[in-house]
């Protein structure tokens, strides 16, 4: 279960595909499109240290931040669509929105870009260290 539960939200994460639990399909393309158009500004505040990605799969501003009343509103707005989507997987794992945020989080940790803030699993933020260099593939030899 933990492992199917962790490939739908895989799936999320690589497609952000809305799963068919969502109500209507329309209601699906308009979360898809809202979070694609605030992308580019999620990602200036996080690379500013105004916010980071909690450990719940969530955005969340920095301690000692004022976030404009714009920038408050974009991360509500974010995170109010990825509990959407958060419950709907967990509708159709059945798990809890609780479970799948927790498993986003982690997916977004492996991913962040150096610099930005995360927060571990114990709740500390840090920021995301410089990702380990790729392997390089031998190459075969005919």
């Amino acid at each position: 279960m933990k492992k199917f539960l962790a490939l739908s939200v895989a799936a999320f994460a690589l497609a952000f595909a809305v799963p068919q639990a969502l109500s209507a399909a329309d209601d699906a393309a308009t979360i898809k499109k809202n979070m694609a158009d605030r992308k580019p500004k999620i990602e200036v505040l996080k690379k500013a240290g105004s916010i980071g990605e909690n450990k719940t799969g969530y955005l969340e501003a920095m301690k000692d931040v004022k976030l404009e009343d714009a920038d408050k509103k974009l991360v509500e707005a974010e995170n109010r669509d990825r509990r959407t989507i958060y419950s709907a997987i967990a509708k159709k794992e059945g798990s809890t929105v609780d479970k799948v945020g927790e498993l986003r989080a982690k997916q977004i940790r492996s991913k962040a870009a150096e610099g930005e803030f995360i927060q571990d699993e114990e709740g500390n933020w840090i920021k995301a260290p410089k990702p380990a260099p790729a392997e390089k593939k031998e190459e075969k030899k005919d």
